[in-house]
């Protein structure tokens, strides 16, 4: 076990006990946004096409991934006849800690090919398109917040390595049910509605903050929405900065897109964003918390949830 993982051990023992409870195993997984460092290629597997990204033996893929979540990386390379009996060998960090190293034997597939371009000469006839060796599967846990992977193959025997990256978030969250955990000091809020539900959210406007109290342990569930506005297009990449008893504890990078089903009970002129979500770890004990919402010229719909379970830490 990498310096990283001993680091997180506990994290991930308690983010994976409330995962069984919640029944996480059932959530989709995604494709990991934010690739760095790799070009985009097609393979074609027993007549079924996918992206992979080609890591070249001298560069280094990275990745920004919301935590908790399950990563599954899908390792293959180029096949060449002098890989026979080789390694195919990845190492792999978090936010430039040592994660680990996956090694695997390098055997060629029945059927795998790299598709090359269309205007390569060969793109007309697939049976001399590049051979790929066989997949392996590799998984790695990553913690609360948003982190970097990075996976590099330099140390492996192929020239290059093809990787699909997946991931599935967990949800950490017991059953039987959530109430809303409310800030210390009133301010601004908004209700939401979502086909036939309402709900209140907190308002934080530019440079912002919220402070809320939390008893573990537990996990508060933090639901964020943008203000929508008409000048907003595509996605709107913005960060949420959380600080445990004034130190801070995660940063998170998340990105709004426009909801078609949101909408403002009182408010007209703007629309609530389609909801991202996160989840914050609070340990054994009485904490403060503190949202910052630092972006400029734009608002945040903010709502936190905890387990009802855990009023029960708070004597209530």
């Amino acid at each position: 076990m990498g310096k990283w993982a001993l680091k997180h051990k506990r994290a991930l023992v308690w983010t994976l006990a409330l995962m069984l409870l919640a029944g996480a195993a059932g959530a989709a997984w995604t494709t990991a946004r934010s690739i760095k460092g790799a070009k985009r290629v097609i393979a074609e597997v027993d007549g079924k096409s996918r992206a992979y990204w080609l890591l070249a033996k001298d560069g280094t893929f990275s990745a920004s991934v919301n935590g908790p979540a399950l990563v599954r990386l899908v390792s293959r390379a180029p096949w060449k006849s002098k890989l026979k009996g080789k390694d195919l060998v990845l190492d792999w960090t978090v936010d430039g800690q040592p994660g680990g190293r996956f090694t695997h034997p390098l055997v060629k597939s029945r059927g795998g090919r790299l598709r090359p371009a269309k205007d390569d000469p060969s793109f007309a006839t697939p049976n001399k398109w590049t051979r790929l060796s066989a997949a392996s599967t590799d998984e790695i846990r990553i913690p609360f917040g948003t982190h970097i992977l990075r996976v590099k193959a330099d140390q492996s025997a192929a020239e290059s390595a093809l990787l699909r990256l997946k991931v599935k978030s967990i949800h950490p969250m017991p059953k039987g049910g959530t109430v809303d955990l409310l800030p210390r000091q009133e301010g601004r809020t908004r209700i939401v509605e979502v086909k036939q539900s309402r709900a209140t959210y907190q308002v934080l406007g530019s440079g912002q903050e919220l402070q809320v109290e939390a008893v573990g342990p537990t996990v508060v569930k933090v639901l964020t929405r943008l203000d929508w506005n008409s000048s907003m297009v595509g996605t709107q990449k913005y960060q949420l900065k959380v600080l445990e008893d004034g130190q801070l504890k995660n940063t998170w990078v998340l990105r709004g897109r426009h909801s078609r089903g949101a909408v403002y009970a009182d408010k007209q002129d703007t629309t609530p964003a389609h909801g991202e979500t996160l989840f914050i770890e609070v340990p054994e004990g009485r904490h403060s918390y503190t949202v910052k919402f630092d972006d400029s010229g734009r608002e945040l719909n903010l709502r936190l949830l905890v387990p009802r379970a855990s009023l029960r830490n708070d004597g209530k």
